[in-house]
């Protein structure tokens, strides 16, 4: 996915239907952007990406716009976060004066592989750097990158995390990714059905109940039908007074 291909009126159409359903829709800008290139060329690109991202999202009626942001290279990792944090910032600023994207969050994701920018630590400190963010928290990338975050301790440690880098409200407004997934030493290998994976699915939404957690869940498994399904029953034995 290198590119927005959407335009004005048909981001209105998208609103329109969504609307009529009572759908809440989500972008995922294009995997492409590597806002620590060293090239200008890329770089350049990069933001252009993130911005038509954004102003699909507003034409469409969505609120929240996930990012692939970097990838470290050889460059120190806080080196990386400074140029991440410089570049969006800038793209945000850049919207901002346009009235391109008004009520729309740029969402850094939590990364599944080693290689990428965008451990926990580092998407809140973005969230903490540039207005108008918001963290996705991909659990199944958080549980691969890090080959731990699967017990209900840590996924305490987790919503802790978050509450004390950006404040208790943020626990209200989450958009969190989840599947399976199977992992190795660089982390993230490809994503899986529930079933075939080790994720404690289970035990996540039982602590976003007591937590109180609330927001978004987008399902990513290569099963989406029928692992949203099973999500959806889940949630409810997990948090039956929701």
């Amino acid at each position: 996915m290198r590119s927005v291909a959407l335009s004005e009126a048909g981001g209105q159409r998208i609103r329109s239907a969504a609307e009529q359903h009572g759908v809440r829709l989500s972008v995922h800008a294009p995997y492409y952007i590597n806002l620590n290139s060293h090239d200008p060329q890329k770089l350049g690109a990069s933001k252009g990406r993130i911005a038509a991202a954004a102003r699909a999202a507003h034409w469409a009626g969505a609120r929240d716009v996930v990012l692939h942001l970097a990838y470290y290279h050889d460059d120190p990792p806080r080196a990386v976060g400074r140029r991440v944090a410089e570049g969006l910032l800038e793209v945000r600023e850049r919207l901002d004066l346009e009235g391109a994207a008004e009520g729309v969050v740029l969402r850094p994701e939590v990364m599944g592989r080693v290689s990428q920018f965008g451990s926990l630590d580092e998407v809140l400190r973005l969230c903490q750097e540039v207005p108008g963010t918001g963290p996705c928290i991909d659990i199944a990338h958080l549980h691969a990158r890090t080959g731990r975050m699967n017990t209900p301790a840590e996924f305490d440690d987790l919503w802790d995390s978050v509450s004390d880098a950006l404040g208790a409200g943020a626990l209200r407004d989450v958009h969190i990714h989840i599947s399976g997934i199977e992992y190795g030493e660089l982390g993230e290998k490809r994503h899986l059905a529930f079933e075939d994976a080790d994720l404690d699915y289970v035990g996540f939404l039982e602590v976003m109940c007591r937590r109180g957690v609330q927001g978004l869940i987008i399902v990513e498994s290569p099963a989406r039908e029928d692992d949203v399904l099973l999500l959806q029953r889940a949630w409810q034995q997990a948090c039956p007074r929701s």
